[in-house]
C-alpha cells in the first residue's frame, strides 16, 4: 500500500529517474498492477515465493511491487551473483517463479530453470529471448503484461504475511535467507521516517542495490512519502554519479563507508557546492572518525549527516546518531531508533554497565521472522523475540553505543583479543590512507597474527607485499593523492596502540575486495595472505 497511497495522493509526481527515463507514480502503479494480474493468471497465490533478478531501475521497482501486489513473497537475488549461486538460492527459497530483466542475464536463464525444480514460470520484463527452457516452464514477456488489466488486484495481505526474503552477503559462508514480513518492513519504514523527516519534496541518489537491505530501505522510504528515486548504476565512474546528483539537485545521498571513502579520495565531492543536499546517510559498517570529520567539515552547515547502524535481520535499521551529536559522539552507532529497544548485554543476558563490553541486542516490530529453512541458526540469534546481533559494543553514560567489533572478527593474538576495527581507525588517521581493513591470519606462534591492507589516495603504496588486485581507473583520478609507505603507518600505530595490537605487516592494494553492496569482504583478504 505504500505505492498505492502515494499514487492516490499525486499520480503525476515523478517516482523514479534512471538515465533518460522519468517514471511517474501513476505509471509505476499501472505497470505494477499489470504484472501482478499477470502473475495471478499464472497461478501465483498468496504466500508463494517469486524471485526477482534485475539491476536497479524501473523494471526492478515495477517487479518488486508487482510481486507483492500479487500476494507473493519477493525473493531478492543479487544481480552480480554467478548463475550457480542464484540457482542454489532459488532452490533454497522454493521459488515457483522468476521475474527477470533478460538483457543482462539471458545466458543464465536456461541454467537457472534447469537447476531449480520448483520453478514453473519465467517472466521477462522485456521482449528478449530466454534460450531453451525446460518444458515445465511457462514463459511470459513484457508484451504479455501490456495486454493485462491495470486494475489493482483484490488480494488480502496481512502484516504477518511474508513479504521479502533477503539473502545475506554470505561473509561467513553460504548466504542465509532473512525472512521479513509486511509488518517488519512497514514498521522499519515508519521508524526511519520518524528521524529522517522525509517528505514528497525529497529525492535520493541511489547507488546501492535494491536487493541489499540498505538499498531496499531507500526504495521503501521514498515511495512511502511520494519522493523521488534517482538511480545511477555507474559508481565505477564516480564523477558521473556526482554529475547526476547535481543535475537532479537531489536532497539526499546514501552510502556505505567505502562509498564515501571513494568519493572523498577519488573525486571533487568534498569541494563541490551541495547547497541542495538536505541530508546524507551512512550505514553498512563503521565509517572512521577521520572520514566522518572530513565529510562533516565539507558539507553546508544545514546539511545533516546521519551515521546509522543496522542489520538485514532488522529490516535495515536499528540505531542512529542525531546529527547535532555527531561530533561529540564520534565513532558511535548512536541510540535506538524510534520503536527499537537497543541494549548491550553480558553472555548471561544481563545488561552491561556503562563502559562494559557486551553484545548488542535489539527488540522491535522490525526484527525478522527468522532464517528461511534454518531453525538452528535462527535459534542462535533470536531468543525471546530479541535479536542478538553478533556485535560487541559498549555504551557511555548518555546511552550512546560504540561498536568494538564483530564477535567473529575479534583477533586472538597470543593471550590477547584485538579489535580489528580499533586498529583500522588508527591507520585511517594517516594522511593519504583512503581505505583500510585489518584481519587475523593463522600464525604458528600467536594463533592469529594481525595483517593490515591499505588503499592510498594514489591507489597503492610501498610495501614488501604487492598485490595483483587492480582497479578500474578510467574515472578515478586521485584528488590530492599521496603515496604512504608502511613505515609511516607503523610509526603512527606505535604512537597510538599497545605493542600487541601492532600489525605484523602493511600490505598495499589498489582496491579492497567488496561485495555488491560495497562492503569489504575480509575473508578474501585472508586468502591473499594464505596464497603468499
Amino acid at each position: 500500500t505504500l505505492l498505492e497511497d502515494s499514487c492516490d495522493r499525486d499520480p503525476n509526481a515523478v517516482a523514479l529517474v534512471h538515465g533518460g527515463e522519468r517514471l511517474s507514480y501513476g505509471e509505476l502503479e499501472s505497470r505494477a498492477n499489470r504484472l501482478a494480474n499477470l502473475l495471478r493468471t499464472r497461478g501465483i497465490e498468496r504466500g508463494d515465493r517469486v524471485a526477482l533478478l534485475a539491476e536497479n531501475g524501473s523494471d526492478y521497482v515495477v517487479a518488486y511491487f508487482g510481486i507483492l501486489k500479487a500476494g507473493a513473497c519477493c525473493v531478492a537475488l543479487n544481480d552480480r551473483n554467478k548463475a550457480h549461486t542464484n540457482a542454489k538460492l532459488l532452490a533454497d527459497a522454493g521459488a515457483v517463479g522468476l521475474v527477470a530483466r533478460p538483457a543482462q542475464f539471458a545466458d543464465q536463464m536456461p541454467g537457472l530453470m534447469a537447476e531449480s525444480s520448483a520453478l514453473r514460470f519465467l517472466h521477462l520484463m522485456g521482449d528478449d529471448a530466454a534460450g531453451d527452457l525446460p518444458e515445465r516452464i511457462v514463459l511470459s514477456t513484457g508484451a504479455d503484461a501490456a495486454d493485462v488489466s491495470d486494475e489493482r488486484p483484490d488480494i488480502a495481505v496481512t502484516a504477518d504475511d511474508l513479504c521479502t526474503i533477503l539473502y545475506t552477503s554470505g561473509s561467513t559462508g553460504m548466504p542465509r535467507g532473512v525472512t521479513l514480513s509486511h509488518g517488519n518492513l512497514a514498521a522499519n519504514t515508519q521508524q526511519i521516517l520518524a528521524y529522517l523527516e522525509l517528505t514528497a519534496e525529497d529525492s535520493v541518489m541511489v547507488v546501492l542495490p535494491f536487493h541489499y537491505s540498505f538499498g531496499k530501505s531507500l526504495l521503501l522510504n521514498h515511495i512511502a512519502v511520494g519522493g523521488k528515486l534517482v538511480v545511477d548504476n555507474r559508481f565505477a565512474y564516480p564523477h558521473t554519479v556526482l554529475q547526476t546528483m547535481a543535475a537532479e539537485k537531489v536532497t539526499g545521498f546514501s552510502g556505505v563507508p567505502s562509498t564515501y571513502a571513494i568519493l572523498s579520495a577519488k573525486t571533487d565531492f568534498l569541494a563541490r557546492d551541495w547547497s541542495h543536499l538536505r541530508y546524507l546517510t551512512q550505514a553498512g559498517g563503521a565509517m572512521t572518525p577521520t572520514l566522518t570529520r572530513k565529510i562533516r567539515a565539507a558539507l553546508p552547515e544545514n546539511t545533516r549527516l546521519f551515521i546509522m547502524y543496522g542489520q538485514t535481520e532488522a529490516s535495515a535499521r536499528l540505531a542512529y546518531v542525531p546529527p547535532e551529536r555527531l561530533l561529540d559522539k564520534l565513532g558511535a552507532i548512536g541510540i535506538g531508533i524510534p520503536g527499537v529497544d537497543l541494549g548491550v548485554r553480558r553472555p548471561d543476558g544481563s545488561e552491561c554497565d556503562v563502559g562494559e563490553v557486551g553484545e548488542v541486542v535489539a527488540r522491535g516490530d522490525n526484527i525478522m521472522q527468522g532464517y528461511w529453512n534454518d531453525p538452528e541458526e535462527t535459534a542462535l540469534v533470536l531468543r525471546e523475540r530479541t535479536l542478538y546481533t553478533g556485535d560487541l559494543a559498549r555504551r557511555d553514560e548518555d546511552g550512546f553505543i560504540f561498536i568494538v567489533d564483530r564477535i567473529k572478527n575479534m583477533i586472538k593474538s597470543g593471550a590477547n583479543r584485538v579489535s580489528g576495527k580499533e586498529v583500522e581507525d588508527v591507520i585511517a588517521e594517516v594522511e593519504g590512507v583512503v581505505e583500510v581493513a585489518v584481519v587475523g591470519v593463522p600464525d604458528d606462534l600467536l594463533g592469529e597474527a594481525i595483517e593490515a591492507f591499505v588503499v592510498t589516495g594514489a591507489g597503492g603504496g610501498k610495501s614488501d607485499h604487492e598485490s595483483d588486485h587492480t582497479s578500474d581507473r578510467s574515472d578515478a583520478q586521485a584528488i590530492d593523492a599521496q603515496v604512504v609507505d608502511a613505515q609511516t603507518i607503523l610509526a603512527h600505530c606505535r604512537r597510538q596502540l599497545a605493542l600487541y595490537k601492532l600489525p605484523r605487516s602493511i600490505r598495499f592494494l589498489d582496491t579492497l575486495p567488496k561485495n555488491a553492496a560495497g562492503k569489504i569482504v575480509k575473508r578474501e583478504l585472508v586468502k591473499l595472505v594464505g596464497a603468499d
